[in-house]
């Protein structure tokens, strides 16, 4: 027992080790008898727990505040995330694309997770010495139970995903798009495009004349190689 900032007793674990190798102790201490029941592995090297699922895989993982120190400071976020190297496998090839836009799919840090319990997260933190640690971790499995096995849950097949990436359509259009045309849905694919390609469309004629806008660099290309393939297809004869 040690007193924090407002002299109240508080419950520290493993206060003896540095800051990183308690944190990693109790995320895995507290969260393997969830996690691993559940198909979830922990890599050590990778400070996560991963899972690898039939399209989607998931993971959870936590990294320590850059200041922290012995025990004056150990602070730790989270982040919950889905990938899916198949869908980028299948999008470089059927896109013919020189690179990889990357593996992940959605996942934030927990503080935008969608029914995360935010006692004893604050500022987008967790403080181990400011508060009790077997309170603090039993809140962190609660709401790994509860808000990330729901996260997780949106990707349990294409149909789940579209209906949550559905949530931001701008933002996720190309993922959704291609998600239709994995199961051979042409026409909700290009239904759903028209009906959400008006920001682009603003967007080029606002940005597309400068390289170096981020709409140029980064949803242009994206986009026009989605509104190719969804003419082709209505020109075949839908």
């Amino acid at each position: 027992m040690k007193s924090n900032l407002d002299g109240k007793k508080t419950v520290q674990l493993y206060d003896d080790l540095k800051p990183g190798v308690r944190i990693d102790k109790l995320m895995v201490e507290f969260l393997s008898p969830i996690l691993e029941p559940n198909g979830f592995k922990y890599l050590k090297s990778k400070r996560e727990f991963r899972k690898k699922g039939e399209f989607f895989n998931f993971h959870l993982s936590w990294y320590g505040r850059k200041f922290n120190e012995g025990n004056r400071s150990v602070e730790f976020d989270i982040f919950i995330n889905s990938y899916s190297p198949k869908y980028r496998k299948w999008e470089m090839e059927f896109y013919q694309l020189d690179k990889n836009w990357g593996n992940s799919i959605d996942g934030t840090r927990v503080d935008n997770i969608d029914g995360w319990d935010k006692e004893f997260y604050n500022l987008g933190w967790y403080d181990l010495v400011k508060y009790n640690n077997i309170k603090l971790m039993e809140k962190v499995v609660q709401n790994t139970k509860n808000a990330g096995f729901n996260f997780f849950q949106n990707y349990n097949s294409l149909d789940l995903a579209i209906k949550k990436l559905k949530e931001y359509p701008i933002k996720n259009l190309e993922k959704i798009v291609d998600f239709y045309i994995l199961q051979d849905k042409w026409k909700e694919a290009f239904d759903f495009f028209e009906n959400n390609k008006q920001w682009h469309e603003d967007q080029e004629k606002l940005e597309g004349s400068d390289p170096n806008s981020h709409y140029s660099m980064n949803r242009r290309i994206p986009f026009e190689l989605r509104k190719e393939k969804l003419k082709n297809w209505l020109q075949q004869g839908a």
